[in-house]
């Protein structure tokens, strides 16, 4: 029972640390129940003066329960989206949103399975947990397609300072300074020893890390507020118009409905064109619900393509396009870049589509999820990221869909590829008002702090916004709002360490891993 409770307890912190609650402090202790009681639990069994580690039984339970209700916190909106948009009963949605839970609680039962073979003593147990911890949050990135929804770092978004780690390290790099807090409080809590070996190390890095987060911080900000930016650093400023038009769910995809949401759209551009010069304008992900350059469809894209002959300015338009893979018809779902006259100036490709989402990953297993894949209909994946270089200018811009903003290498790739200005578009409709909308923005926060990228995000129903380079939220609209509005964004073109690096933090984690355990392993050797 007293792991359950403090698995609970440890993931109930986790929990409220993220959106909505946001309560980001949480973080640098929601490891602490567990790690306590794992090196705690574990030392209180000696044989010979060997510290025996925590029952396998009690581990299990312990990161189970942790993973489970932090999972819960992540991912309990899940359940009303099939049930509600998949058209499952609701104990079959609530058997669906439990095993994924049910999976993502594999990562910290392993995680806590290394902890308790660690050495109490050894000043490195903190930074061991800590590549560990890291280790497992890179793999929830590619296993299964990739799910890394809510990270334990994404809850430090509106931590000005810390998030500015990510742009050395991506997301992982503050997943590991707290993992390395939380492990150095609870060795210091169950082991009293050598206090200064295991506290300095700790209070030094994280010191330099937010010292080095106010700098980058400071600089950004001071170059954003400059009338005129350095060349080398960033372009005349653009004002981007965001067309929120907030279509629900269950009307988006009825094909009575094309025209009405053409013409919502063509409106709102146009009052917004009328008050202001634009230099872009961009719609969410498949705004225009049907096949773009179908000649079935060829009214509701001439009214588009006037529309930008109207307001004189380029449009980034979500919509859909029939193509052929290896002569089999595919469904693309793509944005088109119009330019001032109307005409198709280039596309980009959604490449990492949602599982159950957007097509079916193992039909013979997962059949009965058929129906939220049709709700939108089965995508192909398109065949690579590139960039779009906007009309009549000089800048390139990259555009990543809806759920590739969690994957922390589209949008450096898309920097790596040239492009100064990124663009998320998004149809959040499915999750409602729960915190998914929110959740999805804390993670868009972290790829423009990785990349060094201002980012416009327009989202069908809500969280549109601006995300500077440095992190910063503005201009956000509320959910469900309908709203046509503009921001001022500098192009950037300068390559953060992480862009031209990548994840070679991960692989230092990895190296220290490794070269820990051969350490270990010529001990045992050694005194055998």
């Amino acid at each position: 029972m007293i792991p359950l409770l403090v698995g609970g307890l440890s993931g109930a912190l986790f929990a409220l640390s993220i959106p909505n609650s946001d309560i980001q402090l949480f973080a640098w202790i929601s490891l602490l129940p567990c790690l306590c009681f794992t090196f705690a639990a574990g030392s209180t069994a000696r044989d010979g003066g060997e510290r025996k580690p925590l029952a396998i039984r009690q581990t299990l339970i312990l990161g189970i329960s942790f993973g489970i209700v932090s999972g819960f916190g992540r991912v309990y909106w899940l359940a009303g989206t099939l049930e509600r948009f998949g058209h499952l009963s609701r104990p079959e949605a609530l058997l669906s949103g439990g095993l994924l839970i049910l999976y993502l609680s594999l990562y910290p039962a392993f995680f806590l399975f290394v902890c308790r073979r660690l050495s109490i003593r050894t000043p490195l147990l903190p930074w061991i947990a800590a590549a560990v911890w890291t280790l497992l949050e890179w793999a929830q990135t590619w296993i299964i397609t990739g799910f890394p929804w809510e990270l334990l770092g994404y809850s430090q978004y509106l931590n000005r300072p810390l998030r500015q780690l990510a742009s050395l390290t991506g997301v992982y790099g503050v997943s590991f300074v707290l993992v390395l807090v939380n492990a150095g409080l609870a060795q210091l809590l169950a082991s009293r020893r050598r206090v200064l070996a295991t506290s300095l190390p700790i209070a030094a890095i994280v010191s330099a890390i937010m010292l080095y987060g106010f700098s980058r911080y400071a600089s950004l900000t001071s170059e954003a507020s400059s009338a005129s930016a350095p060349p080398s650093t960033a372009s005349a400023a653009l004002k981007v118009g965001i067309i929120q038009a907030s279509v629900a769910q269950d009307v988006k995809w009825r094909p009575d409905r094309a025209r009405a949401i053409t013409q919502r759209y063509a409106d709102l551009t146009r009052q917004l064109a009328s008050r202001e010069t634009l230099d872009l304008v961009v719609f969410p992900e498949t705004a225009l619900p049907y096949w773009f350059r179908d000649d079935r469809f060829s009214a509701y894209r001439e009214e588009i393509e006037q529309l930008a002959r109207d307001v004189s300015a380029p449009i980034l338009v979500g919509s859909l396009e029939m193509g052929r893979i290896e002569g089999k018809p595919k469904v693309f779902n793509r944005a088109f870049l119009l330019d001032r006259e109307g005409e198709v100036a280039g596309y980009s490709d959604k490449v990492h589509l949602v599982p159950f989402g957007e097509y079916l990953p193992m039909p013979w297993l997962f059949q009965y999820l058929e129906g939220l894949v049709a709700e939108s209909g089965s995508f192909a994946s398109g065949a690579g990221h590139k960039v779009l270089s906007l009309p009549q200018g000089v800048d390139k811009i990259g555009v990543f869909v809806c759920y590739e903003s969690i994957f922390p290498s589209i949008p450096r790739a898309l920097a790596s590829l040239g492009a100064a200005l990124l663009v998320n578009t998004t149809n959040d409709a499915w999750f409602g008002r729960t915190a998914a909308p929110r959740q999805h923005l804390s993670m868009a926060v972290f790829r423009a702090v990785e990349t060094g990228r201002p980012i416009v995000r327009a989202a069908n129903t809500g969280i549109s916004c601006a995300i500077s380079p440095a992190g910063d939220i503005s201009h956000a609209t509320q959910l469900f709002e309908t709203s046509a509005f503009s921001v001022n964004v500098v192009p950037r073109s300068t390559p953060t360490f992480y862009v031209r690096h990548g994840d070679v933090f991960l692989v230092v984690c990895a190296l220290f891993l490794l070269g820990t355990f051969a350490a270990q392993r010529r001990r045992q050797r050694g005194r055998a």
